[in-house]
């Protein structure tokens, strides 16, 4: 079964196949969420507390069982919940597990720039690697076009209306996000 995950995941990212390219098992949904949530955890960690990474985490992972669930809701095509899911949570998982150590490299330069913003104000003073930068960003635009290319696949959309949906997520998961962080914040007394 890690095989066959490890092969679609992979397939998935190379553009070479979809979510049905996943084995139908809803067992699969939960450690696939914690791993997500494991992988998401560990970046938000670099930059702040343990309990507000946390909380970011499982909001980062909740929020994607919701959208997309109410993506295949809107195309009545919930039977593929599952396949989608962890097509979506393997995906997230393994491309934010490649940031993780680029982020750690990033990540003392904007704590800094979080407890001094008046840095802001002096560019030439942050000195962010652009390398590390761009490697950052190609991993993202490839992680949102995996996403649109899902639910493209799941959704029997266009790649352009994938794309759209893929944005729409995108934005709901930033401010679920950073809700979940301001909350985590006033819960553990720090700011997120």
């Amino acid at each position: 079964m890690f095989a066959t995950l490890i092969t679609a995941t992979l397939r998935v990212l190379l553009f070479r196949g979809g979510p049905q390219d996943f084995p139908y098992d809803p067992k699969l949904t939960a450690p696939l969420a914690v791993v997500a949530a494991l992988a998401n955890g560990l970046m938000f960690v670099q930059v702040l507390p343990v309990g507000a990474a946390a909380v970011m985490a499982i909001a980062m992972v909740g929020g994607l069982a919701l959208a997309t669930r109410g993506v295949l809701r809107a195309r009545q095509l919930e039977a593929r919940l599952h396949q989608t899911l962890a097509a979506l949570l393997a995906t997230n998982a393994l491309l934010t597990f490649l940031l993780v150590p680029f982020f750690a490299q990033i990540a003392p330069t904007l704590r800094e720039l979080a407890s001094h913003p008046e840095l802001l104000e002096h560019p030439e003073q942050v000195k962010l690697p652009q390398g590390v930068a761009f490697i950052m960003n190609a991993l993202n635009i490839w992680s949102f076009a995996a996403t649109a290319s899902i639910f493209r696949h799941a959704a029997n959309v266009s790649m352009a209306l994938g794309l759209l949906i893929s944005l729409a997520v995108a934005v709901a998961l930033l401010f679920l996000v950073a809700f979940a962080g301001s909350f985590a914040g006033m819960l553990f007394g720090t700011a997120a």
